[in-house]
């Protein structure tokens, strides 16, 4: 081969690597040596600090059998405790989705439990944290013990009151969500009607987020039932009052949908949307800035088109600052997607077979840094086979990790954005949330890959209106306490 030839071929192999994204670095999985290897009939997962020692801890729902509370003891290693961690914590028996929020701001994650059941349906649970990794049940108090078949809840400030509001996703015959009010007394009222988002559908999933970027917590329901799906429905919030608008801004997926994650996929400043559909294909939705939608399936290369999906999650795994997508299958193979940086998608899940679960049932998946090393972690919920936790070894200082402190808004910030940038451009905007993808939660903590050596500066929005801007660094974790 002549001089010449060879660089024209090492200049068509590296315009080849420049035209896809590049392999994320290995997944290794540690579930058992971590002892969150669970093999119960899993549903969910929720990741939140429980006694405040900047660990994430684990809290896996099962619908039958034990829940399971796992406190990180750091190194990726975990205790579990649920047993030990009050009355009814382990609740052996037909929980679907959980989810953690402080929804009395004294700085204890709390937890909610959406209780289905098996012979009858039970009521759900609400405990109180006490900041040490244990919990009081409050259900009553509060009133909030719904019995409804409730798959899924998520907690938010719907009407920016500094305080967490609960919605539960309810699924069966003649039942409607609901929407609790925090009444700031350690009490809840229904206020369903009122608002206007009691969807009688068959719900899995309440998602919220800000779909029209006017400051407000807008609702997303995934719905459907056997065998030819169900419409989902988009509530946009005006002021504490909704209007149910799916159809009009082009996301009433027909499909029987079963997770759903927002992200701003585009680094354009609005989120975009991802369903996953049990029976019919998955759907990319692409925002408009403005809260409208258009589907953009063909942004995705290798999306299997047989259904089953299920727990979808988006972060930048590779740190080359966007946001990457795994997607949990119900049936044949979890799926690996990197974004090429111009919201585009390839699907690299068979490079890296570990990670797709082949021919297990999974459900919830979530993104965390169990490890404090500043990359993202992969937390697997399987159905009658051990969960998978995979430790992420990209292992670098190209990221910046941002946690926020409401005063006036709610404490976890739930609703609050946070915007990266370099040299004044936007590198990418996250917004803080509760319940996610399928029965999961993730830590609320805002995650940007963050190439080293750029001058970075964040921008912080809490749901009050208070913005904060401050210069930060890569491989650095900001906190930040919204000013009173």
């Amino acid at each position: 081969m002549s001089k010449k030839a060879g660089q024209i071929l090492v200049g068509v192999f590296a315009l080849a690597l420049l035209a896809s994204p590049a392999l994320a670095q290995e997944f290794v999985d540690v579930s058992v040596k971590a002892g969150v290897a669970d093999d119960g009939l899993g549903k969910g997962a929720a990741f939140a600090d429980v006694n405040g020692d900047g660990l994430v801890d684990l809290y896996v729902s099962n619908k039958g059998g034990a829940n399971r509370l796992y406190i990180n003891k750091g190194n990726a290693n975990f205790q579990e405790t649920a047993a030990t961690a009050g009355k009814g914590v382990d609740f052996p028996g037909f929980t679907m989705g959980s989810v953690f929020g402080d929804f009395d701001n004294d700085g204890c994650q709390d937890l909610y439990l959406a209780n289905g059941g098996q012979y009858e349906i039970e009521a759900n649970i609400l405990f109180k944290g006490n900041c040490d990794g244990t919990f009081t049940d409050v259900t009553a108090k509060a009133g909030v013990g719904l019995k409804a078949f409730t798959y899924s809840a998520s907690w938010v400030d719907y009407n920016n009151d500094g305080k967490l509001d609960l919605y539960c996703a309810n699924y069966g015959v003649g039942a409607k969500n609901i929407l609790y009010r925090n009444n700031g007394d350690g009490t809840f009222t229904d206020v369903t009607d009122e608002a206007g988002v009691g969807d009688k559908s068959w719900s899995w999933m309440g998602v919220w987020a800000d779909v029209d970027n006017d400051g407000d917590q807008d609702l997303y329901v995934v719905n459907g039932r056997y065998p030819a799906g169900e419409p989902n429905k988009l509530f946009i919030n005006n002021g504490g009052k909704f209007s149910e608008e799916a159809k009009a801004r082009g996301v009433d997926d027909p499909n029987w949908g079963l997770g759903a994650v927002f992200g701003d996929i585009d680094n354009d400043g609005d989120l975009d949307l991802f369903v996953s559909n049990y029976i019919g294909g998955n759907n990319l939705y692409i925002n408009d800035g403005k809260g409208s939608f258009a589907k953009a399936n063909g942004r995705i290369s290798g999306m299997p088109k047989e259904g089953w999906g299920k727990g979808p999650t988006f972060g930048d795994i590779d740190h080359d600052g966007d946001l990457d997508l795994y997607e949990g299958d119900c049936k044949l193979a979890n799926q690996l997607y990197l974004n090429d940086g111009k919201g585009n998608f390839v699907n690299v899940a068979a490079k890296q077979p570990q990670i797709q679960c082949a021919t297990v049932r999974t459900k919830a998946t979530a993104l965390a840094d169990v490890d404090n090393d500043g990359d993202l972690d992969l937390y697997v919920v399987n159905w009658g086979a051990e969960n998978k936790l995979f430790l992420n070894n990209q292992n670098d200082k190209n990221w910046v990790k941002v946690k926020l402190t409401g005063t006036k808004s709610n404490r976890d910030a739930y609703g609050a954005r946070v915007k990266l940038l370099a040299d004044g451009k936007l590198v990418g905007m996250r917004e803080v949330k509760s319940a996610t993808g399928f029965c999961a939660q993730e830590p609320a903590v805002a995650h940007f890959g963050a190439p080293a050596g750029k001058k970075y500066s964040i921008e912080v929005v809490f749901p009050s209106g208070t913005k904060v801007v401050q210069a930060v660094t890569a491989g650095q974790l900001v906190e930040v306490v919204e000013p009173k």
